[in-house]
């Protein structure tokens, strides 16, 4: 119910304060474990993210989110976990794996980190990783205008639309049964993050494919 609540509240500020609309979200499988991968322009992309969709968002955040005892409760109830950035968190992608096997949805982000430009930096190969550990789709995701509403180190948002895009599901099954080589890791994260470039890339789309949330 807190999950419901908050979501229903930052719908409705998404839907006046940053005029959020979405595109093809129905690629989002309806039920089943999936994975939204998106550009991470801004702190807030995962808040707007689970604002946009349906289902629930399972999200991990850096451990420094969940060091203090009201902001951990706060952030647990809203489907977030610790990782402990620039290292091998066994821990957090056993959470993932299993919140995915389970049959969630959570989103990762390929970079690693929030953009400090809001244009793409260097992947890192942990995305790639969980996707073959849990075996799920994974849906690449284009976040546009969160950089202009909340750039890395400002502190209150500023009123600007957003997009969000939604790709067709990625499926791996060809490296389900292969051993977990980085050059695979490399060629399945080179994919994912064409087609977040892909759905970057400007274009004119009719006035129906838009969808205010």
């Amino acid at each position: 119910m807190f999950y419901s609540a908050i979501h229903l509240i930052l719908r409705v500020i998404s839907l006046v304060y940053i005029r959020l609309q979405t595109i093809d979200i129905e690629n989002i499988p309806k039920e089943g474990g999936v994975i939204l991968a998106p550009n991470h322009p801004s702190d807030l992309d995962s808040f707007i993210l689970g604002t946009a969709i349906r289902r629930q968002l399972h999200t991990m955040g850096k451990e420094e989110l969940f060091r203090k005892r009201f902001t951990e409760f706060i952030f647990r109830k809203l489907n977030a976990f610790p990782v402990k950035r620039g290292k091998l968190d066994r821990e957090s992608i056993r959470i993932a794996v299993s919140v995915l096997k389970r049959g969630h949805v959570i989103d990762m982000y390929p970079e690693g980190t929030v953009s400090r430009n809001g244009s793409l930096q260097e992947p890192k190969l942990g995305t790639a990783f969980i996707a073959l550990q849990a075996k799920v789709p994974l849906v690449p995701v284009a976040i546009i205008g969160t950089f202009n509403v909340m750039s890395k180190g400002q502190r209150f948002p500023r009123p600007h639309k957003v997009i969000i895009k939604f790709g067709r599901p990625l499926y791996f099954d060809e490296y389900y049964d292969r051993p977990y080589k980085k050059e695979i890791l490399k060629i399945i994260t080179r994919r994912i993050m064409n087609e977040i470039k892909i759905l970057l890339e400007p274009e004119v789309f009719p006035e129906e494919n838009y969808v205010n949330i």
